[in-house]
C-alpha cells in the first residue's frame, strides 16, 4: 500500500512539473474532431461564453492594441484581443477550444446607394488559444501559444503557428474570408491534437508530441487586420484524465 502510494505521488509531482512549463505529454488517444456537432459530446465542457448583449467592452476583455467596442449586441474591432482571465481560472488547467461566429465588417471609402458595392479587402480574422497574458509573456500573445491565422496576408493563406513558428501553411486555401459572410471557427487543442475548423470542415490539424499547455498558457483571444464583428464566443475546456478529483491547490 505505501509502495502505491509512492508510485501515485511521483505521478502527481511529474504532472504538476510538466503543466508549470507549460507543456505535458500527451497520453490518450483524443476523440474525433466534432466538426459538426456538439463539442460536449467529445467531453468538452464549457467554461466561458459571451453573446455581447451589453453596451461596453466588459471586465473579461482586455485590448492589447487596436480598437474595440460593443454595440448592437456584437463585439467589433481590429487588432489584438485576449481574455481577462485564464481559463480555467481555477487549478488544474486544461486542454482549450475556443469558438466563435463572426463576420468581416469593412466599409467601403466611397459607396453610392445605387451603384454595386465597391469589393473591398480584408484579412485576418484569426484567433489563439493557451497564449500568455502580455504582462508575462512580455511580447505579443500571438507568439506565445497557437495562432490560427485565418485569411492572413490580405487574405492570401491560412497558417496555424505554434509559439510564433509555423505548424502548417495553405497559400492556395480553398476556405478564404468572403466579405460580410458569417463563419463558425474553431481553434482547439484536443489532448495534443490541435485543429483548426470552419463552418464544420477541419482544413488544418496537426499532432503535437508536447502541447503547449498550463497555468499561464491559459488565455484566448482574437487578432483582426481589418474589422471584424464577433456575434458569440464560447470557450470550452478538457482537465486531465481523472484530475477533478484531485485537490492539489
Amino acid at each position: 500500500m505505501k509502495a502505491k502510494q509512492t508510485l501515485i505521488s511521483a505521478g502527481l509531482m511529474a504532472c504538476m512539473l510538466c503543466t508549470k512549463v507549460g507543456l505535458a505529454e500527451e497520453a490518450q488517444k483524443p476523440e474525433a474532431a466534432p466538426a459538426g456537432g456538439d463539442a460536449e459530446k467529445s467531453g468538452w465542457t464549457l467554461l466561458f461564453s459571451d453573446n455581447f448583449k451589453r453596451s461596453e467592452l466588459g471586465k473579461d476583455w482586455v485590448a492589447v492594441d487596436g480598437e474595440w467596442k460593443v454595440e448592437n449586441g456584437y463585439l467589433r474591432g481590429s487588432g489584438t484581443l485576449i481574455s481577462a482571465r485564464g481559463i480555467p481560472a481555477d487549478y488544474p488547467p486544461g486542454y482549450q477550444r475556443l469558438e466563435f461566429e463572426a463576420a468581416t465588417d469593412v466599409q467601403p471609402i466611397i459607396f453610392f446607394k445605387d451603384k454595386p458595392k465597391p469589393k473591398v479587402m480584408v484579412g485576418d480574422m484569426s484567433s489563439f488559444i493557451h497564449a500568455q497574458p502580455p504582462d508575462k509573456a512580455k511580447k505579443s500573445p500571438l507568439k506565445t501559444g497557437y495562432f490560427f491565422q485565418f485569411g492572413g496576408l490580405h487574405n492570401t493563406l491560412n497558417q496555424l503557428q505554434r509559439a510564433g513558428a509555423s505548424l502548417l501553411k495553405d497559400e492556395d486555401p480553398a476556405h478564404m474570408l468572403v466579405p460580410d459572410q458569417k463563419y463558425r471557427v474553431v481553434l482547439e487543442n484536443d489532448k495534443g491534437t490541435v485543429r483548426c475548423i470552419v463552418d464544420g470542415k477541419v482544413i488544418m490539424e496537426t499532432k503535437e508530441k508536447q502541447a503547449i499547455f498550463g497555468q499561464d498558457y491559459d488565455r484566448v483571444g482574437f487578432y483582426f487586420y481589418t474589422a471584424a464583428k464577433v456575434f458569440s464566443v464560447k470557450v470550452y475546456v478538457k482537465r486531465l484524465p481523472n484530475d477533478l478529483d484531485l485537490d492539489l491547490v
